[in-house]
């Protein structure tokens, strides 16, 4: 096993916000990298200092992104690769410790696992000469998992973390997974998850299509083809992301997973709603935060 880690581990204080009580949070940072023979394991992840209910609240919640992320690193399925950890979530150097050990292990396993079987296949494949054998065998791609967590926007009231994953395993491109935007009060820490009114979809359709439409102008100008033509959309809507949208300065931020609304082509396509635009369509909890 190539071992070659990159470890950083600090505390980063920002300015001071002028509402009390909404003061920045402190953040910490850990970065790894490392190797096995088959696998490349990388993670850059930020998290909260424990210094008050809130901050800890909010650490504890994105340490259960990590795991749920690394303990699944070598599978789509809900079986987990190993145990979550089971320490003090405030001890930096255990937790970190601990994720890298496990979940490398358990990348290295996995990769190991999928080249031994694709080169059997190989091996049994037939009008293929020994020498043609060894020349696919030896050119098998690896495995790739690359884990961020980071802090990305921060108010007097909120905060939005972003987590996101690239992997690959070997075939003919990698994809970006993950839990995507995390958009936390920083009152009592609590994650804010229902952005939108029940049943409002219909309603915001005009509103999502001109943000798309916007997203999409520059892309589609000068080829005649139509938005609508190139989306892959049930009942003729354009959905809301599975990933939960995140505040900005604009407005309410919607991105979208690569093949959720059409092609691998489009990439991850986003769009912003105006605060003005949007607030009829927001619950009050979320309308309490943002």
């Amino acid at each position: 096993m190539k071992r070659i880690p990159i470890i950083a581990l600090g505390a980063a204080l920002l300015l001071a916000a002028c509402t009390p009580g909404g003061g920045p949070i402190t953040l910490e940072s850990r970065q790894f990298s490392d190797a096995t023979e088959h696998a490349e394991l990388k993670f850059d992840v930020e998290l909260p200092l424990p210094e008050n209910k809130a901050a800890a609240e909010i650490r504890r919640q994105l340490v259960g992104v990590m795991d749920e992320d690394l303990s699944h690193i070598d599978t789509y399925e809900e079986a987990r690769a190993f145990p979550p950890f089971e320490g003090d979530v405030n001890d930096s150097e255990a937790l970190f410790s601990y994720y890298e050990t496990k979940a490398l292990e358990a990348i290295g396993a996995a990769s190991d696992a999928d080249i031994a079987e694709r080169a059997a296949g190989i091996r049994e494949s037939e009008g293929l000469t020994e020498e043609e054998k060894q020349g696919y065998i030896s050119s098998l791609a690896g495995w790739g998992h690359e884990f961020s967590l980071k802090k990305t926007q921060e108010t007097e009231k909120y905060v939005v973390f972003d987590a996101q994953t690239y992997i690959y395993r070997g075939g003919t491109h990698g994809g970006i997974i993950g839990a995507g935007p995390l958009t936390f009060s920083k009152r009592d820490g609590a994650r804010i998850t229902d952005f939108f009114l029940p049943d409002c979809l219909t309603e915001l359709q005009p509103l999502l299509t001109k943000a798309m439409e916007k997203y999409f102008s520059t892309l589609l100008d000068g080829t005649g083809v139509e938005m609508m033509e190139i989306l892959d959309l049930k009942d003729g809507q354009i959905p809301l992301p599975a990933w939960a949208p995140y505040p900005s300065e604009a407005g309410l931020n919607l991105v979208y997973q690569q093949y959720e609304i059409g092609a691998y082509a489009l990439g991850m396509p986003s769009c912003i709603l105006p605060w003005d635009e949007v607030e009829p369509f927001l619950t009050p909890a979320a309308k309490a935060v943002l």
